[in-house]
């Protein structure tokens, strides 16, 4: 492994563990065995470091959940998958809901996550409009129901030490990574079926 990633990996450890404001350069240094000098030659600052960070989390999530969305069959089997794609994509890069929450709640990056998040919050957006169009309005409007589920998907991630506590298991077993898909594909036949399974 070549020091930008080395930098890299230990960036995404210590914003997903402790944050990125209560992150030092010392601490990254230190944790990557990459001198502070090497590290501003690949990234200007720790800003252009998270922004590095944030670029390629995104690319890779972005690139399984576009592949999956114009993949064949109709919304509602795609949407089955994007669930699945997005959990999984989640529980193997676990700190990067942890960082993307920190930064959303006020932190200085957020609107690097917004035009992130942007272009696919609209393209869902649409797409649910189009195949529900008991979706455009009303209690069950496309735009609260993608907020309903990216927090069920989410929030198991950026919760999941406590979690542990509360059920007193590991919420990223295997076993219980599998529970969370069913239980998101069951309310997701719920919502379905409330509109109408899309047809007009």
């Amino acid at each position: 492994m070549n020091a930008r990633e080395e930098i890299l990996r230990a960036a995404e450890t210590l914003f997903g563990e402790i944050g990125f404001d209560a992150t030092t350069t010392r601490e990254i240094t230190k944790r990557s065995g990459v001198n502070k000098a090497l590290m501003y030659y690949y990234f200007e600052n720790k800003d252009g470091l998270l922004d590095s960070v944030l670029e390629r989390y995104f690319a890779r999530l972005n690139e399984i959940l576009i592949e999956v969305v114009e993949g064949e069959g109709d919304l509602r089997g795609r949407l089955d998958r994007v669930i699945d794609a997005y959990v999984d994509f989640l529980r193997d890069n676990i700190h990067f809901s942890r960082i993307v929450q920190r930064e959303s709640c006020g932190g200085r990056h957020m609107e690097r996550i917004f035009e992130h998040l942007s272009p696919l919050y609209k393209a869902s957006l649409a797409a649910i409009q189009e195949e529900f169009p008991a979706a455009r309005v009303g209690e069950m409007a496309a735009r609260q129901l993608l907020i309903s589920f990216y927090g069920m998907i989410v929030i198991y991630f950026n919760m999941g030490p406590l979690l542990g506590k509360l059920m007193g298991t590991n919420p990223l077993s295997k076993k219980n990574i599998s529970m969370r898909k069913k239980h998101i594909h069951r309310m997701l036949d719920m919502v379905a079926e409330e509109l109408g399974g899309g047809q007009t």
